[in-house]
């Protein structure tokens, strides 16, 4: 069940001594957690496992949280930081990206291509694509077109400025349309990406 009060004032309760109320923010943000992680890692029990250890990592350090950004930011960067981790342990045997990933990604602007028929084989050259581009490219794809989030949302969890956000960005989608080009998918690539190469220089004032 979730609460009138915002993320700021169950914080304040919870530093005073209520530490039920840290069920609400976890209600609140699990789902947004969650799909974040699964982003990066792919696995839903991985997904999952580091979702929990970020809900438990943000009360331990929740007298540390300033409130310079959002909680979700400030979770979302904790999250992101064990996920990253748990990628470099297991960087042997697992992507970053899988082929739920690429599902997402293709089927996000699936209704501009309706006539293009998006098959299992699509899905899995789409995830090859992807877990292609270096580590830090990826990264931003994950972030901006599968999150969803800003550009300063993005800089501010990566710790970068918004320019460099945007030309990994620029530079991830080039290399994915191109990569998918390569591979006999140019229409999916076209649909599924939307790749704004093109009005990247009109958009530079944008935050």
């Amino acid at each position: 069940m979730d609460s009138k009060w915002e993320d700021g004032e169950l914080i304040q309760q919870i530093l005073a001594g209520d530490g039920k109320q840290f069920s609400i923010l976890v209600n609140r943000h699990q789902r947004s957690i969650f799909s974040t992680v699964f982003g990066m890692l792919g696995n839903k029990q991985d997904a999952e496992d580091v979702t929990q250890e970020a809900f438990v990592t943000a009360f331990r350090k929740l007298e540390t949280f300033e409130g310079r950004s959002t909680f979700l930011t400030w979770l979302r960067r904790i999250a992101f930081n064990l996920a990253i981790d748990l990628r470099r342990r297991r960087k042997s045997r697992a992507s970053m990206t899988q082929v739920a990933v690429a599902e997402e990604i293709v089927s996000a602007k699936e209704s501009s291509a309706a006539d293009t028929l998006i098959t299992k084989e699509t899905v899995s050259t789409v995830r090859r694509a992807i877990n292609s581009l270096p580590d830090e490219q990826r990264v931003v794809i994950v972030l901006r077109d599968l999150q969803d989030l800003d550009y300063s949302e993005i800089a501010e969890l990566l710790s970068i400025p918004i320019g460099t956000v945007r030309s990994r960005l620029h530079r991830a989608r080039l290399e994915l349309k191109a990569t998918l080009e390569r591979m006999g998918i140019a229409p999916v690539a076209t649909a599924a990406l939307h790749c704004d190469t093109t009005t990247s220089e009109s958009r530079k004032g944008e935050v």
